[in-house]
């Protein structure tokens, strides 16, 4: 299969949204399909790699928002695709190059499906309108842009019931990204890493990673960090990441005391993220908008417990309770859960088992039999029934998901 895959984020950018392509895209070019990158070109240089193809692009303007590009039309682009003679279009954010996507979709005839990763009605805080414009309007490009594919994929079943609410009553599979456990082979001892961080051997690593915005809710676990630091001083708290609101949160940990606790890594290598979880006893994690966590299986490859506040896509993966626990958004309940893994060597070591088994079960390798599947779907339904137009609001609050369409 010839699979184009259209997206407005895109490597040197590091986000779940690239995490998931790359995941994706390395395992379906081991079975042999061919895949397309179309994607913003970062500070004017040119790609190498054959297959990917870069729209002009500037940052946008938003304060809060300059690390994403705008990526302006282009005809050499959309005569590059246009000439790939492409089975599928697999578009991966509503922005401008989503709609670049529908474009190729209608003008080569080709089924057009699309990964709805984000929820952008909790990000709304950084658009430069009025809040009640914002949600509105996230909820009728969503609905919009999505009544123009064959079908939808969304990363959790709390993702596709927000998307229902939206009026998007396109086919909707529920798909989340795996893990490669391929890619752990190389991660370095954990010695080496608390040599190279400096973190002596007798403290606890607490950690959480992730993009450093208002929307991962990291104030939160900062007051964590504070109880702990009340009670006990055997633990240090890595904040892995960067972006927007880095340079806040440095000034809230100052004003909470945490100098000596808290240490901002800013970006770092994909093998020093899962070198950083090899060294993590617990792993923290307190947004409430996550598409699926797919952050918390990664830790759990390392056997690393997760404690995390249980909503949105994260309440889909540990449902189960399995590898890690989850709580409510309260302080005192997540300071127990997170002091009842570092007291008790026995629970860490048992949950730690059970991250990894769950872990495997997640592979990239299962869910990626699960894409193809609905990329199946997709293009036979597009060869039946030719461009559908899902996106009016229906008059009941039922979307037609991807079991039902099955």
């Amino acid at each position: 299969m010839r699979i184009g895959i259209f997206t407005d984020t895109y490597k040197p950018e590091i986000n779940g949204v690239v995490t998931s392509i790359e995941l994706f895209r390395r395992e379906l070019e081991r079975r042999g399909h061919s895949v397309y990158l179309f994607c913003p070109r970062y500070f004017g240089r040119k790609d190498p790699k054959p297959h990917v193809f870069r729209f002009p692009s500037k940052p946008f303007l938003f304060q809060m928002m300059t690390e994403r590009r705008f990526s302006f039309p282009s005809l050499r682009v959309f005569r590059e695709a246009a000439r790939l003679n492409l089975d599928l279009v697999h578009s991966q954010v509503p922005a401008n190059i989503g709609v670049f996507a529908i474009l190729v979709s209608r003008f080569r005839r080709t089924a057009h499906l699309h990964t709805y990763h984000t929820l952008f009605m909790e990000y709304t805080h950084y658009m430069p309108l009025p809040r009640v414009l914002s949600r509105y309007l996230v909820g009728l490009i969503s609905r919009r842009f999505c009544g123009r594919c064959q079908r939808v994929i969304s990363p959790s079943r709390r993702i596709r019931e927000e998307l229902v609410e939206y009026g998007v009553n396109a086919p909707i599979d529920v798909i989340p990204t795996g893990i490669d456990l391929r890619d752990l082979d190389s991660v370095p001892e954990p010695e080496v890493v608390r040599r190279r961080r400096g973190i002596p051997e007798h403290k606890h690593v607490l950690s959480m990673v992730g993009r450093i915005g208002r929307e991962k809710n990291i104030s939160f676990l900062l007051r964590v960090m504070q109880v702990l630091k009340q009670r006990r001083s055997d633990f240090c708290f890595l904040v892995v990441g960067d972006g927007p609101d880095r340079k806040a949160l440095q000034r809230e940990v100052a004003r909470l005391g945490l100098e000596d606790v808290v240490l901002f890594t800013g970006y770092v290598t994909r093998e020093e993220v899962f070198a950083l979880f090899r060294v993590t006893s617990v792993f923290t994690f307190a947004s409430v908008t996550e598409t699926q966590g797919l952050v918390l299986l990664e830790a759990m490859s390392m056997e690393t417990p997760v404690v995390a506040v249980d909503a949105m896509g994260v309440s889909d993966l540990m449902a189960d309770q399995r590898g890690g626990v989850t709580c409510s958004l309260e302080v005192g309940e997540f300071v127990e859960r997170v002091e009842r893994f570092l007291d008790d060597p026995e629970l860490r070591r048992e949950t730690a088992a059970e991250a990894r088994r769950k872990a495997e079960e997640w592979s990239i390798e299962r869910m990626t039999d699960r894409l193809l599947e609905s990329y199946e779907r997709a293009v036979d339904e597009f060869r039946r029934f030719g461009h559908v137009r899902y996106g009016k609001r229906p008059k009941s609050t039922t979307a037609l998901t991807g079991e039902q369409a099955g």
